[in-house]
């Protein structure tokens, strides 16, 4: 199987890397960057009268993704602000995922899954085999959000938005992010209780720095998939949600130390106790080498 058969899992998508919908630049720099899934942007970063020019170039786009193995998708309008426009425009290319922006009620999913199947119809794509990906940025939208993950069978990952989301909030925005934390866990406890994977908020600060912060408290979470808008936070981000060789092997390590410990229990003088939570993490990082390692033998097969 080569690249361009192979479609990523939504569970082995660690990036998301959203570029201008009219920067052919833009989409060429996204396509080195080694992101697992570009997003081209038909709303915020692309104006009214760009938009045209904007879907023929995203079609190009989206059949490079495909040749590289690369998931390709698109975040349109809302339906009622140019989004029947977009879809029309860039279905032939068949994005892997459409991006609703501002989703909030179950009737604009609902309505997005209509048109998509009126035009997979039309072009011969495979019924239901392009995603939805539900935006989430407003305070509606996350109170709402356990309905809007099960409107259908499209929605597989979900995303929370920032900039717009702490303006809805009234939030004062900073670096360390705080504003923001009951937000990103309670999106988080929601797409997991509805079986989808949820796309943590980018990091909107280019500083390496901020970037070291705000990717310690996501993986704390429990984030593993990720919206990035500067193309250089990718590697970073990769690193941080890839495990290294020697850490699964140190996590091996730790649980058959673990198990040791419990065959027997040191005496209580001061020798190296691993507690529980250690163990369960060791767990955790293997699992999540396992997955990633499954995807590349598949893609490499």
């Amino acid at each position: 199987m080569n690249a361009r058969q192979t479609v990523r899992a939504p569970g082995v998508r660690r990036t998301w890397l959203f570029v201008p919908g009219n920067n052919a630049a833009a989409h060429a720099a996204a396509l080195r960057s080694g992101a697992d899934a570009v997003v081209a942007d038909l709303e915020e970063m692309t104006s009214p009268q760009e938009r045209p020019q904007a879907r023929e170039r995203i079609v190009t786009l989206l059949r490079e993704a495909a040749g590289a193995g690369t998931f390709g998708s698109v975040r349109i309008n809302t339906l009622e602000h140019d989004g029947h426009a977009d879809l029309e425009g860039i279905m032939p290319g068949k994005p892997r995922a459409i991006f609703l922006p501002h989703a909030q009620s179950t009737a604009q999913l609902a309505a997005l899954d209509d048109a998509l199947a009126v035009i997979e119809r039309k072009l011969g794509i495979p019924a239901g085999s392009t995603e939805v990906v539900p935006v989430i940025e407003s305070a509606q939208g996350l109170v709402n959000l356990g309905a809007l993950l099960h409107v259908g069978a499209r929605i597989k990952c979900c995303m929370l938005a920032v900039e717009d989301l702490a303006a809805n909030l009234g939030a004062r925005r900073t670096p360390g992010g705080n504003e923001l934390l009951y937000a990103r866990s309670r999106f988080l406890i929601e797409c997991v209780a509805a079986g989808c994977v949820p796309i943590d908020l980018p990091c909107t600060y280019r500083s390496a720095q901020v970037l070291e912060q705000d990717l310690d408290i996501s993986t704390q979470l429990g984030f593993a998939s990720k919206s990035v808008v500067f193309a250089e936070h990718v590697p970073a981000i990769h690193r941080a949600l890839t495990p290294f060789m020697e850490d699964v092997q140190a996590a091996h390590a730790l649980i058959d130390a673990h198990t040791a410990q419990q065959a027997n229990p040191p005496a209580a003088d001061g020798s190296i106790w691993i507690d529980y939570p250690e163990r369960n993490n060791a767990q955790r990082l293997i699992a999540r080498d396992a997955l990633l390692r499954a995807f590349d033998d598949s893609r490499n097969g």
